[in-house]
């Protein structure tokens, strides 16, 4: 019994890794910056200095005004000292890693626009019915439903109330073909977005 306590604690000695002085620099990028909701995005970098293969690199996340943070995940470098953490961030944050203790170079940020889609169909001779996702869900927020005009600029025709912070719907009037879509300003945790544009024809079936 005593030789296999012996081998086990031999065995996890070997299998754990060891502490390398602390590296001399860390770097880090954002990859895939900005991103809409729902898409990936990457923190890389790598840990500088002797032995840094296998070392712990945490990563820690902060919300604006980007003065607190918090550790959400770690990793260990590969050989030669790179890391990489791969990402879902449902509004806009930074990000920052460290290794024992030292920090990266800066800190980075993911901005997140949010994810828009809309639809649209005739609702008679002089109106069109629209209907639309949003994610992620934002309770309170609306959209602007906008129509682009014969130059291409878009300008405010309706406002919607996001239901449930996921969904929107109601009509606007309109006699001849118009091209809609759906607008969100900014409200400092994501970005402006906007859905696809949609084209309708009054009365058209």
């Amino acid at each position: 019994m005593k030789r296999v306590l012996l081998a086990l604690i031999a065995s996890l000695a070997i299998a754990a890794p060891a502490i390398a002085d602390p590296p001399s620099r860390v770097t880090i990028v954002a990859v895939f910056e900005p991103i809409t909701y729902g898409e990936n995005a990457f923190v890389n970098g790598q840990l500088l200095g002797e032995a840094q293969g296998g070392q712990l690199v945490a990563l820690e996340q902060s919300v604006a005004p980007f003065t607190e943070w918090t550790a959400v995940a770690q990793t260990t470098a590969d050989p030669a000292g790179y890391y990489s953490f791969k990402l879902h961030p449902s509004q806009t944050l930074q990000y920052r890693t460290n290794s024992q203790g030292l920090y990266s170079e800066k800190a980075v940020q993911v901005s997140v626009a949010p994810r828009i889609k809309l639809k649209a169909a005739s609702a008679g001779r002089s109106s069109i019915r629209f209907s639309g996702t949003f994610a992620p869900a934002l309770d309170g927020q609306s959209v602007a439903i906008q129509r682009r005009d014969s130059r291409g600029s878009w300008t405010t025709v309706a406002n919607a109330r996001l239901h449930d912070g996921k969904t929107f719907s109601g009509r606007v009037r309109a006699r001849r073909k118009t091209t809609l879509r759906a607008f969100f300003a900014t409200d400092g945790a994501h970005l402006d977005g906007f859905s696809n544009a949609v084209t309708v024809t009054p009365g058209a079936k």
